[in-house]
């Protein structure tokens, strides 16, 4: 059950340098490490360069892109690469998450001597500022016309396994024959819910089973709740996710639902730019328009803020 790893980074060096060095000290090494640049900027080129020199313990690979391709499309290039790969199950994060230096054998000690052909993927415990981040597994089941998403609670992480329906894509370990059989991450997302979008696919193929023994730390710091560029990307493809995997009417219920709320809060005066965000994101998810936004770039902030 060898276990192959994916990272992907832009601008980011110095937590990728903490990322590599937490897979390097792991006590069962991966079988291989795929990092792919997303056309950073800094001087991670230069680092990748030299990292991959060093073919000792694992195979090194470095994919740089022609531009940044966001998070969707930095892991939907990893993976398609990986299929090529010997290892069995991918291990996929970003450049902010530090596995535990057991983390990999944690793995590998629940997949042996087990039938994994109806498990698509195995998932770790995530630890945000010394606690249980919650937020990160996670089911989704319908309520008449709503979809409902419901965290996992702390004391399930007392249990040795529990299944659930979706995962982010910090410390997930994908079934590579699954992979094959439910495609690769919707490229064309960007950032946001495209992790959540491609468990809900291997959740339908497979169980998805959180084992708590396998622990990464997410340098995620509290996060900010005032409304920049990627709120347009949630809105947007959480849409696209309903529209896949729920029924139409429950797709309907969410868009029509984002806009005449959308619409109520200018008639109150409130929340104007969000409004401005939410209509954009619900009529482009509505007409198929994906990829990066022409106004909702990375960096994209309110004028008046």
């Amino acid at each position: 059950m060898s276990i192959g790893v994916i990272v992907v980074t832009f601008n980011r060096l110095n937590m990728l340098k903490v990322a590599l060095k937490s897979f390097e000290e792991q006590t069962c090494k991966p079988g291989y490490i795929v990092v792919v640049n997303n056309a950073s900027t800094d001087k991670t080129p230069e680092y990748l360069d030299g990292w991959k020199k060093d073919q000792k313990n694992y195979k090194r690979y470095v994919i740089t892109t022609e531009k940044n391709l966001g998070g969707s499309g930095g892991f939907y290039t990893g993976l398609e690469f990986a299929q090529k790969l010997n290892c069995d199950w991918i291990w996929v994060s970003d450049d902010d998450a530090f596995p535990e230096h057991d983390a990999l054998e944690n793995a590998q000690n629940y997949l042996k001597n087990r039938d994994t052909s109806n498990i698509s993927a195995i998932c770790g415990e995530v630890i945000n500022q010394g606690k249980i981040d919650t937020a990160h597994r996670r089911n989704y089941e319908r309520r008449g016309l709503n979809i409902v998403t419901t965290d996992i609670p702390v004391e399930y992480y007392s249990k040795k396994e529990f299944e659930i329906t979706a995962f982010s894509y910090v410390g997930a370990i994908i079934n590579k024959e699954k992979l094959k059989e439910v495609g690769l991450t919707l490229k064309d997302y960007f950032i946001w819910y495209d992790d959540t979008e491609h468990s809900l696919r291997l959740h339908k193929v497979g169980k998805i089973i959180c084992v708590p023994s396998v622990k990464v730390h997410h340098d995620a710091g509290k996060g900010s709740t005032d409304l920049n560029w990627k709120f347009y990307y949630g809105i947007r493809n959480k849409a696209d996710m309903y529209r896949r995997h729920f029924p139409k009417k429950c797709y309907y219920y969410y868009c029509y639902g984002s806009l005449i709320k959308a619409s109520i809060n200018d008639l109150l005066g409130t929340h104007r730019e969000y409004n401005k965000v939410t209509r954009k994101a619900i009529y482009d998810a509505m007409h198929n328009k994906f990829g990066v936004d022409a106004l909702y770039k990375p960096g994209w902030k309110p004028q008046n803020r």
